[in-house]
């Protein structure tokens, strides 16, 4: 059979290239490693820069009003078209609150007081879904009961009822609010209540900074939700009603709220989930309080019997619950806690605290990120 003899092997491109450096196949993949690195850098340093808000506090303490000063201030505000869809929330607080004050007023036995008898039945009898779209007759009627004393004398004892204090503003004016060109002020959305389900989200570019925030339901079948919203949190603002501290829980009428925030509040602060966050607390509704605390001194509300300030001192009840909430903070020598007092309602008020409180979440994050030079 034929021999072959095999001659001497020459080198191919990838032999040769052995003997004197990369191939233009390694080199590239080299090339597209850095490229991977550098942008999954960036991508981090963009992470870093980004702050994550959450709006935390038990149900009724403001934390929605402060999510919409949030829109004013930082955000686009709200159009005009945005304002008209809240008519329908205002009516439907004025319709839910006569209702409450009229079944209220039979309760605590005001009701033989009442003179206007057939606007009193139709109160009592009032179905929240054949109410719902506003009535120029239905506000004619709300607007004589809410002038009765009988319900006058109620609504002073609103503390034992599950209304909220503005709705009185929205009583005042329902005849104006019944009329097709009603268009709400940003006032009137401020004071309206609108309880929160589920998670309301919204994003902001703060001077070169992205904020995310987040507002989760307050009552306590929402609050499961919250631990689904704890990763890259960069600060948490709790906020707390000071003017609640004679107020039961709407869903839960044997619980005090202001007992119930400082529970939760303990919970949260001395949680691992944000032992590396900022935490801000607002001890809001001080407008109300003020008013309140001239009424119902603070020692005589069960839960408050340690309290031994000046009775109906604003400053002393003030200091009080700060207090109450501090002392939450089993680690004080390594957790700040930082706070404010606010009215959630006065945007001037907001402005500055929300200002302050962006100062403080930056200055945080960096010092958390290593870039701290103190």
């Amino acid at each position: 059979p034929p021999h072959f003899v095999r001659g001497p092997r020459r080198a191919g491109p990838a032999l040769r290239a052995m003997g004197c450096g990369q191939s233009h196949e390694d080199a590239g993949a080299k090339e597209a490693s850095k490229e991977m690195d550098r942008r999954l850098k960036e991508e981090h340093e963009q992470e870093q820069g980004k702050i994550k808000l959450l709006l935390l506090g038990a149900g009724e303490s403001g934390k929605s009003t402060i999510f919409k000063q949030f829109e004013i201030i930082y955000g686009r505000g709200f159009t005009e078209e945005q304002r008209r869809d809240y008519r329908k929330y205002i009516w439907g607080n004025v319709v839910e609150t006569i209702q409450t004050l009229a079944v209220a007023c039979a309760d605590l036995g005001f009701a033989e007081e009442v003179v206007c008898r057939p606007a009193f039945d139709v109160a009592l009898n009032l179905d929240p879904m054949e109410s719902k779209t506003p009535s120029v007759e239905l506000a004619q009627t709300i607007s004589a009961l809410w002038a009765e004393d009988a319900v006058q004398k109620t609504w002073a004892q609103r503390s034992r009822l599950q209304v909220f204090e503005s709705a009185s503003t929205f009583l005042a004016k329902v005849e104006d609010i019944a009329q097709d060109e009603y268009v709400p002020t940003v006032d009137d959305m401020l004071l309206s209540r609108v309880r929160t389900t589920g998670i309301v989200e919204a994003h902001y570019d703060i001077d070169g900074t992205y904020f995310t925030m987040l507002d989760v339901g307050g009552q306590r079948n929402e609050r499961r939700k919250w631990y689904h919203q704890f990763d890259n949190v960069t600060g948490i603002i709790f906020v707390a009603a000071l003017s609640e501290y004679d107020q039961v829980l709407f869903e839960d009428e044997s619980t005090n709220r202001m007992v119930e925030a400082t529970a939760l509040f303990n919970e949260i602060i001395n949680s691992v989930w944000f032992s590396k966050m900022s935490l801000i607390l607002f001890l809001n509704k001080n407008d109300l309080f003020s008013i309140k605390v001239q009424q119902v001194n603070i020692g005589d509300v069960e839960p408050f019997s340690d309290y031994s300030g000046q009775p109906y001192s604003y400053e002393e009840g003030v200091q009080y619950f700060l207090g109450k909430f501090m002392s939450c903070n089993s680690n004080p020598e390594e957790r700040d806690i930082y706070h404010h007092i606010t009215n959630a309602t006065n945007s001037s008020n907001i402005a500055f605290v929300l200002n302050a409180c962006k100062e403080i979440i930056l200055r945080d994050n960096i010092a958390l990120a290593g870039f701290d030079s103190a």
